[in-house]
């Protein structure tokens, strides 16, 4: 019996690494490559914040893995997959036992709420395609009932939107925002004025793995944009 390589996970590791392999694998008959995913497509997570922001439709960052795959000898498996067994070297899932001789995990990872009471429970995450879909459904409902409400506390809190991080995703939201909240305001009749966007952070700076000099760059282009940046900033 040839060798099994069984791939958990179709992010961005998961859908190289299978892509590698079936490169360097190509002439080697007796080895099977798995790739195991609970959607039938890859999602292209660095581009979430404009499906979640209004610039581009939601299929743009959704890509079919047989599309992915098509012409290499990658075997697609769309499952959710329960535990592993390690000794017995298999892996289970919804749908059926997959043996394995060599097993990969690129099941990502998920967002850090660093023990902040109801962040977990109230906020809104962006770490998926159906998280970006949600939250765009999300603003739009929020303009849509703006327009309708006479009570003024009311409708500022439903035009204020706060975006916890300014690392990476958080400073990509909250500019796209910025960008959309002008076309989302002529759509519903309402003022730029009354929309709040707020992004805060625990650390000093925005983009923390910038130079200081692109970070200061950086914060300076959000606070253009309307939007109000707030570090050093705790919760807990």
């Amino acid at each position: 019996m040839g060798k099994r390589i069984v791939i958990l996970g179709a992010g961005y590791a998961g859908v190289l690494t299978a892509k590698k392999l079936a490169k360097r694998l190509r002439k080697t008959e007796d080895v099977t490559i798995t790739l195991i995913d609970k959607n039938s497509y890859h999602t292209m997570l660095t581009e979430l914040h404009e499906v979640a922001a209004g610039r581009v439709d939601e299929a743009s960052v959704r890509i079919s893995l047989q599309r992915i795959f098509a012409g290499r000898r990658v075997e697609l498996v769309t499952d959710t997959i329960r535990s592993v067994d390690y000794a017995g070297r298999q892996v289970k899932g919804d749908r059926a036992v997959y043996e394995y001789d060599y097993l990969v995990l690129a099941t990502g990872s998920q967002p850090a709420c660093f023990g902040i009471p109801g962040v977990e429970e109230y906020s809104w995450k962006l770490w998926s395609y159906q998280d970006a879909v949600r939250l765009k459904a999300h603003i739009l409902d929020c303009f849509r009932r703006a327009v309708s409400e006479s009570d003024p506390e009311e409708k500022k809190r439903l035009l204020t939107f706060y975006i916890a991080g300014a690392g990476f995703t958080g400073a990509e939201m909250a500019g796209e925002l910025a960008e959309w909240v002008p076309i989302l305001c002529e759509e519903f009749g309402l003022s730029r004025s009354e929309v709040e966007i707020v992004a805060f952070d625990l650390l000093d700076r925005v983009v923390p793995t910038f130079p200081s000099k692109l970070s200061d760059k950086a914060q300076r282009r959000m606070e253009k944009m309307g939007v109000r940046v707030m570090l050093k900033i705790s919760l807990t």
